[in-house]
């Protein structure tokens, strides 16, 4: 069969690397069309995909400003529809597989569309025009998609799972001597751009916010920041420089993890770190709920609410046995979920297959 991958953020690399190399081994042809973003395309090429930048300017607004991120995306869903329209327009494929734009080229060209989600549609609700015309839509069974869960396909577990489950993912000690050599404790603070239309009047970790979190944690370890936005001159002794496939590693030995990123949130907790998430997407998001209260795996605090969640670093600093606790809750975690990784492989060869 003839696949084409569309995915527009470096998440969705990760969830699809294994599927998509499986694929190849059994003998389909696949073709990945990313747009630049984030470290995504340099992923993409180091797995020596047939691949291809539809979007190498990028598609982020350059302004936080209400009206230019809905103007920016009004204009980029157009610009993304036509590169995509002409990009398949002398293909042949067989299936879509997206989060994107890719939908509406699939019900214009009457390919059947997957579209993978696991947002709830009260978070996005701009997606409903993507998902109007997706085939199907596979998230996790906790997610709410409103009157589109007619389309739904659920499975138990998270994205995430799909590429952190241990089966795939094996902690290497070696890449974090090289950046903490004393072994000693560390924490990572990572800081996004919040420029996408679903950001729109949303906050995060300000720089103000930051300066108060390293005062908290430099006493009891080392501060590494991953960040998405431009670090300015004096948090550059704290920047993250790594390989970007290399950061599930960091997230496994870190002693906490604090952003105000859902991605990279999730990815800590169920990698056994205390995560702690601040933004304005605290308590909507279904699956991010269930790692909260469910297994108590990381803690959301609202922007309305920076000392609450001061005063649950504070208290979690000091908490020498933590990664003991947090690995007890992952391996319950882990014995509740399924390996998506594999229940994904079994949909397209029993399910996506029938399509031919």
């Amino acid at each position: 069969m003839n696949y084409l991958f569309y995915f527009v953020h470096p998440s969705k690399y990760h969830l699809f690397k294994h599927v998509i190399n499986t694929l190849i081994e059994k003998g389909h042809h696949v073709d990945v069309v990313i747009i630049t973003k984030d470290v995504l395309e340099p992923l993409v090429r180091s797995e020596g995909w047939n691949y291809t930048n539809i979007f190498p300017e990028g598609r982020r607004s350059k302004s936080n400003s209400k009206y230019s991120i809905l103007f920016s995306t009004l204009i980029n869903f157009f610009k993304t529809v036509w590169r995509l329209w002409k990009f398949t327009k002398n293909k042949s494929y067989d299936v879509f597989i997206t989060d994107d734009c890719l939908s509406v080229i699939g019900w214009l060209k009457h390919v059947p569309s997957y579209m993978f989600i696991d947002d709830d549609i009260s978070v996005v609700p701009e997606n409903s025009v993507l998902y109007f015309f997706a085939t199907k839509i596979i998230s996790p069974k906790v997610t709410n998609l409103g009157r589109f869960n007619k389309k739904k396909i659920g499975y138990n577990a998270y994205h995430e799972l799909a590429y952190l489950h241990p089966k795939y993912f094996t902690p290497d000690e070696s890449i974090i001597s090289k950046i903490i050599p004393s072994k000693s404790r560390f924490f990572v603070l990572r800081l996004v751009s919040l420029t996408a239309s679903h950001d729109i009047d949303k906050s995060g970790i300000d720089d103000g916010k930051v300066d108060e979190l390293i005062e908290v944690l430099k006493d009891y370890g080392q501060v590494l920041i991953s960040s998405e936005r431009e670090l300015i001159k004096k948090y550059e002794k704290y920047k993250l420089n790594i390989n970007p496939k290399d950061i599930a590693h960091v997230l496994y030995y870190a002693d906490m993890f604090i952003g105000d990123s859902q991605t990279m949130n999730t990815e800590a907790a169920i990698l056994g770190t205390p995560a702690i998430r601040f933004n304005d997407f605290v308590g909507k998001i279904s699956t991010m709920n269930e790692i909260e209260y469910s297994y108590e795996m990381s803690y959301g605090f609202s922007t309305d609410n920076f000392e609450g969640l001061l005063n649950k670093v504070r208290g979690l600093v000091k908490n020498n046995n933590i990664k003991f606790e947090w690995s007890q809750k992952r391996q319950k975690m882990l014995s509740e979920k399924i390996d998506l990784n594999q229940w994904m492989i079994d949909f397209f060869d029993k399910e996506v297959c029938k399509l031919k």
